[in-house]
């Protein structure tokens, strides 16, 4: 366990969460639903109040059930130039705290990583501007670059995410930028969902790191797709493209059968090495069968008479090696979590089962 004394952060004053965020689906019966309800369906979801908590549990996964994980403040939408500078603080606190927990992995890819979203370092979003790069979009590529800097000195691994496509040029462009600059520590998302990704996979090589999601934000029909069967299937056939690219790709998804053809359409096919994939999953989802056939090496066993000859000796390595399922532990204290909170239980209803199930402990 974390031996550090308590870490002490400051959070951004967050918009109200009865606003609906840029893409929701506006005021919905979640909306309704009382702020301490909302926490109390959510907590399975969240890894705690503060970046002890999550580094707590971080370390427990780990050493009990072999998943990783990756770390997430929740947050979004500065509205001060005073909320970006704490946001960079509790990062770089978070990144610190991290660095010096120790954790026996076997492979460095193992190690805990951390997430951003880069609204929390803007005080305007792109789509507002016009024309240009003002000097608010400036600055906070500059504190995305000084978070990431802070990483790489301390060998810990960060991800820049994706957010509703206001923002999407701005973060894959913040993202190339620092990786031409010779940040390898650093990955980002890309959501399949938008019209867009097919071009934009093109840009990354063997240098990057994807996170692959269908993505949580509603976006326009002109822009993107609005069926999730569509979505899936593109995740599998992007993912499909980046592994052949080099680029290390991390499968987000709780469908199982997204998992599955994934495995069969994009990794198995690539013969992608166990250190270039891996699969990701939201705290409290329940996944654990699939989660622990997946480290083990059983559910790579269990796809063999699904795979041709001249891929099996690829397979029974992979049945060796086990495959990375890192879990995604975003904290956050009630003001800066419901908003999260309530968008993802908007985004998938049957969280809102789930919840109740963990709450009553119901199998």
């Amino acid at each position: 366990m974390p031996t550090q004394s308590p870490v002490k952060e400051s959070h951004p004053t967050q918009p109200s969460d009865t606003a609906p965020s840029a893409g929701s689906a506006g005021l919905s019966l979640v909306d309704a639903i009382p702020l301490k309800m909302v926490m109390m369906l959510a907590s399975p979801y969240l890894s705690g109040r503060n970046a002890n908590d999550a580094i707590t549990k971080a370390v427990r996964l780990y050493n009990d059930q072999g998943y990783c994980s990756t770390i997430d403040i929740l947050g979004e939408d500065a509205r001060v130039d005073e909320d970006c500078e704490k946001s960079v603080a509790n990062y770089k606190r978070l990144i610190e705290l991290v660095a010096t927990t120790p954790l026996s992995c076997v492979r460095k890819e193992q190690k805990m990583t951390v997430s951003f979203k880069p609204s929390m370092f803007s005080t305007v979003s792109p789509a507002s501007t016009g024309s240009g790069k003002p000097k608010q979009l400036l600055k906070a590529a500059e504190r995305i670059e000084d978070i990431v800097r802070h990483a790489k000195e301390r060998d810990v691994r960060v991800t820049l995410e994706a957010e509703d496509s206001r923002w999407t040029d701005f973060h894959l462009d913040t993202y190339f930028s620092l990786v031409n600059g010779g940040y390898s520590n650093l990955g980002t998302v890309i959501q399949s969902r938008l019209f867009r990704t097919k071009q934009d996979i093109l840009r990354f090589d063997e240098r990057c790191r994807v996170r692959m999601v269908i993505g949580i934000y509603n976006e326009p029909s002109d822009i993107a797709e609005t069926q999730k069967s569509a979505m899936k299937q593109l995740a599998v056939e992007y993912s499909a493209e980046l592994l052949k690219r080099g680029t290390y790709v991390e499968l987000a998804s709780h469908d199982t059968d997204c998992v599955r053809n994934f495995f069969l359409n994009a990794v198995i096919p690539n013969e992608a090495p166990a250190d270039q994939f891996e699969t990701q999953f939201l705290l409290g989802v329940p996944r654990k069968e699939l989660q622990e056939a997946l480290v083990s090496g059983a559910y790579a066993e269990s796809l063999v008479p699904s795979v041709p000859a001249s891929r099996q000796e690829y397979l029974a390595n992979l049945v060796a090696e086990g495959c990375i399922v890192r879990m995604y532990l975003p904290y956050g204290t009630e003001e800066v979590a419901a908003p999260y909170c309530k968008r993802r239980l908007k985004a998938n209803p049957n969280m809102i089962s789930y919840g109740i199930k963990n709450l009553f402990h119901i199998k």
